[in-house]
């Protein structure tokens, strides 16, 4: 096993040590995070059709609108680790002072700009949605955009943290953050049946602790970043402005994706309630098998952003290939877990029995195009990105994104009558495109060449 490990783990700068005692606490922090997730699912599930349908629906919207500003702290996360790498200390305070008040600045807008059209925006969105449905959707709509601030400065702090090799940190930030809320919710949605209301106050209450635990964090590892009080007092625009540089190309990927996905859920409210419920189960069982890559990705922006500011292009190369490789195997082995496992984790959310095999026909779409191309369209995209080449693995996941998603969802799904099976099929063309043009431009950008 050590040879394994030092094979394919270990490289010129680094050992497999450090690589695991970084992407570690990044599976937990993911695991963590995904599971908390499913079980607030399965409890609001409890409270009927149109509570669940109301969450998956503003889900869609808050998923677009939270990641513009976590592209920020994944910003700073590329900076911090590029300067780490470089020996660059006197910078590092610098870019938390432009992560932590670009990401807050960020959020405080679109909650307030947002939050003055969440009626016509959710009209225009979901209009077909039936009226109990779409009032709970808009109560829970106004309580999330309540949470962004301080959302925002958790993201912040935790994407430094990792910036600089400190996940273990950002674990504890996390599981602080999304413990909180799970055990809330136990309170005011299973045991006091207070629904979508008592989801929001669970929410706000979870990241307005985070937010005050953040800033104890930054204070107490502020040796790590070189940090001084007058680096954090008032914000750095200039910095402010080269943190969202560099993040323009996770926000812009982000947004657009995520725009798309709004369109498809538009297109999922106009196939009826149960359809919506059918998706967001599948939607939740689905993400469980994807903790361990999605934590690789994460954890491969700091490996390659150092590798690169210390201008060790093989160092980068290697751990890439080593995490897409591994992020297939993960696939094989949960997701055959989950299949095998089925019949009993799907009763958490107390489904019809009518829509459960449509629940499975969607999951296993899912768990097919996860083996054959999830890796490539997202494990190598994030490496090219750390390398300084976002720009073009944004191009190609918009492409990718609209023409294969958005209009297949709407040729399969709604013109030739497949609904949710269709929708489903369409998104595993567009990892096949996605993962295809990835693959072709690592050969030869920024000198990666890793395929």
């Amino acid at each position: 096993m050590q040879k394994f490990l030092t094979r394919y783990f270990s490289a010129e700068d680094f050992d497999y040590h450090f690589v695991f005692a970084l992407l570690g606490p990044v599976v937990a922090d993911q695991f963590f995070l995904v599971s908390f997730n499913f079980l607030n699912t399965a409890m609001i599930s409890a409270s009927g059709e149109s509570a669940i349908s109301a969450v998956n629906m503003v889900g869609s919207v808050n998923i677009f609108l939270v990641q513009i500003f976590v592209a920020i702290g994944l910003g700073g996360t590329v900076l911090i680790a590029q300067y780490f790498g470089h020996a660059d200390l006197k910078m590092l305070g610098k870019v938390v002072n432009g992560a932590l008040y670009g990401a807050i600045l960020l959020a405080a807008g679109l909650a307030l700009v947002f939050g003055g059209l969440h009626n016509a925006l959710l009209d225009a969105l979901f209009g077909t949605a039936e009226p109990a449905v779409m009032a709970n959707a808009r109560l829970y709509l106004l309580g999330v955009l309540a949470s962004y601030p301080f959302e925002a400065m958790v993201q912040a702090t935790n994407g430094c943290l990792r910036g600089v090799g400190r996940t273990k940190n950002s674990l504890q930030l996390s599981l602080m953050m999304n413990g909180i809320y799970l055990v809330l919710n136990l309170v005011f949605i299973t045991w006091l049946h207070r629904g979508i209301a008592g989801m929001i106050l669970s929410l706000n209450l979870s990241r307005w602790i985070a937010a005050g635990l953040a800033g104890l964090m930054l204070m107490r590892q502020r040796d790590a970043f070189n940090l001084h009080w007058r680096q954090v007092r008032r914000p750095d625009f200039a910095m402010i402005r080269k943190v969202i540089a560099v993040s323009i190309p996770f926000a812009a990927e982000s947004a657009f994706f995520n725009g798309g996905k709004i369109i498809i859920q538009m297109m999922i409210v106009s196939l009826g309630t149960s359809v919506i419920v059918t998706n967001a189960i599948a939607g939740s069982w689905t993400s469980l098998s994807e903790i361990i890559p999605s934590a690789l990705e994460n954890a491969l922006v700091p490996l390659v952003g150092q590798s690169m500011g210390r201008h060790n292009v093989k160092d980068a190369r290697k751990i890439t290939k080593s995490f897409l490789g591994l992020g297939v195997a993960a696939f094989i082995l949960v997701d055959v877990t989950l299949c095998l496992t089925f019949r009993w984790g799907i009763q958490l959310f107390s489904p019809a029995a009518a829509i459960v095999p449509n629940i499975l026909q969607v999951y296993l779409i899912f768990a097919v195009m996860h083996t054959l191309v999830w890796s490539a369209s997202f494990i190598l995209p994030a490496a090219l990105r750390a390398a300084g080449d976002g720009k073009f693995t944004t191009i190609v996941s918009l492409g990718c994104m609209w023409l294969f998603r958005v209009v297949g969802a709407y040729v399969f799904g709604v013109r030739l009558g497949y609904g949710l099976t269709g929708i489903a099929s369409s998104w595993c063309w567009n990892g096949r495109c996605a993962a295809g043009s990835s693959c072709g431009a690592s050969r030869a950008r920024n000198g990666m060449r890793i395929i």
